[in-house]
């Protein structure tokens, strides 16, 4: 039984007033009277069945709600800063209705995490188990981390943190959405995507690939002030840029390695 269908059991029980169960098993009750109780119960019964969508809807609509207050916090305060009364202080409900959906600050930081990598990690999966030359999977796997980053400047910060105290959950999410790097890189070895070149292990490309996606965005505070003197706009700029100039890097670093 699903937790929603456990609320309107619970709802419905808990609106069957004591009498009602004497009510109906006295034995000097007439029978008109008992098919009268039945139907009554039934009647109520089928509200709630007529209701069911409305109590789903709202039970996903707290949820993504509460979701929402979390990740807003994690990344402005971080998780270790965040209390779940923060929480529930921001999400307008009361501290006993955010420990019916999450139980631990842990539990909600997770959802929040595979949230922030469902962005993203199915479209590089299925960019990976595509049959298509290197260059597009450069290209294409550039421009998505990108994107996201972009579209989710809090993700570098959710990683880092869940890196920091729980470094074995992110490769299990990982391999859960579709994405194996032991499998993908095999694959694109077999097929000479990314050949073995003198003095450089193929891993080697992976890594400065993910390294200069990623930190422009996971130290934003430090390049948006230093490199750019706090003009946003001209940070954004300069990240669609680095989506044309980094597949040249790329490819610049490999070839002066053959």
């Amino acid at each position: 039984m699903n937790d929603s269908v456990l609320i309107c059991v619970l709802f419905y029980f808990s609106n069957v007033e004591r009498y009602d169960y004497y009510y109906f098993f006295d034995i000097n009750l007439s029978g008109i009277k008992k098919y009268i109780f039945l139907l009554k119960r039934l009647t109520y019964a089928l509200s709630i069945i007529v209701n069911y969508d409305q109590a789903m809807v709202l039970h996903t609509e707290t949820e993504e709600k509460i979701i929402a207050s979390a990740e807003r916090l994690f990344y402005r305060k971080g998780k270790a800063g965040t209390s779940m009364q923060d929480i529930a202080n921001d999400a307008g409900i009361n501290r006993t209705l955010l420990n019916y959906y999450f139980r631990s600050k842990d539990k909600l930081f997770e959802a929040v995490f595979r949230k922030a990598m469902g962005s993203f990690m199915p479209s590089l999966a299925r960019l990976l188990s595509a049959d298509i030359p290197f260059e597009e999977y450069l290209s294409g796997m550039i421009e998505t981390i990108i994107d996201t980053m972009l579209e989710n400047p809090q993700i570098p910060i959710f990683v880092l943190q869940e890196l920091s105290s729980n470094p074995e959950r992110m490769p299990q999410i990982m391999k859960e959405m579709g994405i194996d790097p032991a499998k993908a890189m095999k694959k694109m070895e077999e097929k000479g995507a990314v050949p073995t070149v003198a003095g450089m292990d193929p891993r080697q490309v992976i890594l400065n690939l993910i390294s200069l996606c990623i930190f422009p965005f996971a130290a934003k505070p430090v390049v948006l002030d230093i490199l750019y003197d706090g003009d946003n706009e001209a940070y954004i700029e300069a990240m669609k840029e680095r989506k044309l100039l980094l597949p040249r890097i790329i490819k610049q670093i490999m070839s002066q390695n053959q």
